[in-house]
């Protein structure tokens, strides 16, 4: 399970890490951005249904807050929601965007539930994201290179987690029930290893490890 919830880490990471910057890059291209402009964006990158509740922007302080995120799985993977985020809130450093680096004050994340599908040809749901981002055409968040500098305070809840292997018919389901998990001075993985730990320990009344390997995946959203 230790192996399994690192992993998961660092895919969950890759993830948001990807649609964080892209929805940061829009706010200091457009200074402003709308729901229906976040939509459209995050669809046109990730080939999957998008869904947004509300989006706010501060205007007289660095933030951005967007709430009742869905994101659908494809046709292929049964259509269903694959993520779910009742809310992302994020301070960020604008001076230090605008100078190439990702630096946040805070990132507040509220992670409901995701689900994670490997078809009978060992394809994954969310390995599609990197081929979109292949074959788009046009300005993306691939487009803005930011280099992370570091999270000051970094607040998590984890909910839900589905495993699903469509080859073997196995699902499998860990509620890791994490509320309000504060963590700081986060600048690189190593400083998520205390993280790491605990959902291996809130994940390991599950049946087993998952009968998914999750390296083929990450290796796959990492690969340049």
């Amino acid at each position: 399970m230790l192996r399994f919830a690192r992993l998961f880490l660092r895919v969950l990471l890759y993830l948001f890490g990807a649609a964080l910057v892209l929805a940061l890059a829009a706010v200091l291209l457009l200074d402003t951005i709308s729901k229906e402009v976040l939509t459209h964006r995050l669809r046109a990158a990730t080939g999957m249904e998008v869904k947004v509740r509300s989006v706010h922007v501060g205007l007289l302080s660095p933030t951005l807050t967007i709430e009742g995120f869905k994101l659908y799985n494809t046709a292929d993977f049964g259509g269903a929601v694959c993520l779910d985020v009742p809310e992302l809130h994020v301070e960020y450093d604008r001076p230090a965007m605008r100078l190439g680096n990702l630096h946040l004050p805070l990132l507040r994340l509220n992670l409901a539930s995701l689900t994670l599908v490997q078809d009978k040809r060992g394809r994954f749901n969310f390995s599609a994201l990197k081929t979109k981002d292949k074959k788009s055409g046009g300005r993306s968040s691939a487009d803005i290179s930011l280099k992370f500098t570091g999270i000051d305070t970094l607040n998590l809840s984890l909910g839900i987690v589905r495993v699903s292997n469509l080859a073997s018919g196995r699902e499998q389901e860990i509620n890791f029930a994490l509320t309000n998990q504060v963590l700081h001075n986060v600048k690189s993985e190593a400083d998520l290893g205390s993280l790491s730990m605990l959902l291996a320990m809130r994940g390991a009344s599950a049946s087993g490890d998952s009968d998914i390997d999750l390296e083929p995946l990450l290796k796959a959203l990492t690969a340049p």
